[in-house]
């Protein structure tokens, strides 16, 4: 196993001896053989090497435990690692936990490669969770589009361990003595996925005992199979494509369209199942002109042969526009604001800067500083998607006294709003087009006394 792992690294990293690599971390028996294996290679490979840890909160002590854990056996592997904090059981809907701890997960993933805390990370997914992958996809009526959903790469994602099975990992853990964390909520089956691999894999096992093999086999041959399908689509969908959120589907039918309708859900961040691909084909046949679904938070309308996805359309929160406060600010100095002084300062980029300690946006130079108005909002990072500001307060439970004091960061060639500035930094919200990527040579700092 690591000299396939040390093997997958060297083919899909080129300049692997001046990289950080990073491991999805979680303390369990998948995290735990990798974050091992990896240890075992870095100075061979020469890498440097780090973990990565999301605590949701949400198995109260156990949750904390895990947390330790995960800080003792970086301190033994000598290594950084990077934790953030989750209160799961407030922010997350509980039928929906899985997929929102797991968005929440990669965003983290995105903001630290952005900082440019590691160059790749890894990833612990074997070939049950893939097989289960598949498995939960179909019963989801998601069509056949399988075969990428667990890539073993996708841009700085790594998945060295696909080729193995969830038995292959525990037999490394024996006999390298490797001590890890049992998630206690993974025996329930709670959770749809939980039901899958604790009552039906079982079953399937009875039937036939390789049955992942032939369960991955059949989405490899299908997969293969639609390879011409997939090019047409590929090639109407360029045709057809207005922009992101706008479709033209005049004189488009059957299997075309429905393959259409799934890649346009998928490039607008919703959820994909049989049904609703149904429920957009009822509307698209209807007669009428103008007619629409709700779809998650957004919004899908057929305005003639044009189909759009927007926003879901939220009642106005109005407040008094009259004497807002506002600063315009084109260059580093102390400024004052609400009476407290506000620092900004042109910072060079770099993976030395602590993002905890202030707020951080791209260099944008004029911009400015004021109160909250009606209406408000902002494309947020990293998943560039319209949140009103207003109920980013409401979520935070905000008395309006103390929404009036927090500085919004607006831009003042386009009245883009570019931040928000909330403390702690950690739930600061950055728009989509002021967060930092790598190739930004200068930042801004804004410090909020």
């Amino acid at each position: 196993m690591i000299e396939f792992v040390s093997n997958f690294l060297e083919k899909n990293i080129k300049d692997i001896d001046n990289s950080t690599i990073a491991v999805a971390y979680s303390t369990g028996i998948d995290s735990q053989v990798m974050l091992h294996i990896a240890n075992s290679i870095k100075d061979k490979l020469g890498f440097k090497l780090c973990a990565i840890h999301i605590n949701y909160n949400l198995r109260g002590g156990e949750s904390l435990g895990d947390r330790d854990f995960a800080i003792n056996t970086a301190k033994e592997y000598d290594i950084d690692i990077y934790i953030k904090d989750i209160d799961g059981s407030i922010e997350y809907n509980s039928k929906n936990l899985q997929n929102e701890a797991r968005d929440d997960r990669y965003r983290f993933f995105l903001e630290l490669y952005n900082k440019k805390v590691f160059d790749y990370i890894l990833i612990a997914h074997n070939k049950d969770d893939l097989v289960e992958t598949y498995f939960y996809r179909i019963l989801k009526g998601t069509g056949t589009s399988l075969y990428k959903a667990l890539p073993k790469k996708r841009k700085y994602i790594l998945r060295p361990l696909l080729n193995f099975s969830r038995k292959d990992i525990e037999k490394y853990a024996f006999q390298n003595n490797i001590s890890y964390r049992e998630d206690s909520s993974n025996s329930t089956n709670k959770y749809s996925r939980n039901k899958i691999r604790n009552i039906i894999f079982p079953m399937c096992e009875e039937i036939n005992s390789k049955y992942k093999d032939n369960i991955l086999n059949f989405v490899y041959h299908t997969y293969e199979e639609t390879y011409y399908l997939r090019k047409k689509v590929k090639r109407v969908y360029k045709k057809i494509n207005i922009d992101k959120n706008s479709i033209y589907i005049e004189n488009i039918g059957g299997i075309i369209l429905r393959k259409i309708l799934i890649k346009f859900l998928y490039f607008n961040d919703i959820e994909i199942t049989e049904k609703r691909i149904n429920e957009i084909m009822k509307i698209i046949n209807s007669k009428k002109k103008n007619i629409h679904i709700t779809l998650d938070n957004k919004v899908l309308i057929k305005q003639y042969s044009i189909l759009k996805i927007v926003e879901n359309i939220e009642s106005q929160y109005i407040v008094n526009n009259s004497n807002i406060e506002s600063i315009y600010v084109d260059k580093d100095g102390v400024y004052t604001f609400n009476n407290k002084k506000i620092i900004v300062k042109t910072l060079e980029n770099s993976s030395d800067i602590n993002y905890k300690d202030k707020l951080y946006i791209k260099y944008s130079f004029p911009f400015i500083l004021r109160q909250r108005k009606d209406g408000d909002f902002l494309y947020t990072y990293p998943n560039n998607q319209k949140q009103y500001i207003r109920k980013i307060f409401i979520n935070l439970k905000l008395t309006n006294q103390i929404r009036n004091t927090i500085p919004i960061i607006e831009s003042a060639t386009n009245n883009e709003i570019l931040a928000i500035y909330l403390e702690p930094y950690a739930i600061n919200k950055i728009s989509f087009n002021s967060a930092i990527k790598r190739e930004d040579k200068k930042i801004i700092s804004i410090e909020y006394l």
